[in-house]
């Protein structure tokens, strides 16, 4: 009796709804035969063979930068991110004692330099426009005068 179960081999079914299918085969990660899927990766293979001047710009750029020095490969960094739209960065923060101790030595190497800040200066009395007789009635709006608490000022002429 025992030799005969031994011989005897067992027959497997497995029933695979039809409707659920591809649903189990996309779970299992086997390649789902469909004529549609393949026609659209035809076309995003047809549309990456296309060069991209950007995309290869950009590239070029990075490798670049990938080669500098640390000093300049920050600014560059900088440069590049504020070309794609970023906020450049703001001024460093000093204290008042560092920012005095910068100011000074910027005066001495201009000094040294031979270049000048220049200074706003008061403008000469005889620079100023003089006024005429008639300008006290031709101001800016056409008002004559000047109103002080709700009355009108007026100043008379002298003939």
């Amino acid at each position: 009796m025992m030799s005969s179960v031994k011989n005897k081999t067992v027959e497997v079914v497995v029933f695979q709804n039809p409707q659920k299918r591809n649903k189990q085969e996309s779970v299992l990660g086997r390649p789902i035969a469909n004529k549609k899927k393949e026609d659209k990766s035809d076309a995003v293979l047809a549309k990456s063979k296309v060069f991209n001047q950007k995309q290869a710009k950009y590239d070029i750029r990075k490798l670049a930068i990938h080669g500098m020095d640390k000093q300049n490969k920050d600014k560059a960094k900088v440069d590049l991110l504020i070309e794609l739209g970023a906020k450049p960065p703001k001024n460093r923060c000093y204290h008042i004692q560092e920012y005095q101790m910068l100011k000074k030595k910027q005066e001495e190497e201009n000094k040294k330099s031979g270049l000048e800040i220049k200074t706003a200066m008061k403008k000469s009395k005889s620079d100023r426009r003089k006024r005429h007789k008639d300008d006290l009635f031709k101001t800016i709006d056409g008002q004559a005068g000047f109103f002080k608490e709700g009355v009108q000022f007026v100043n008379k002429l002298k003939k």
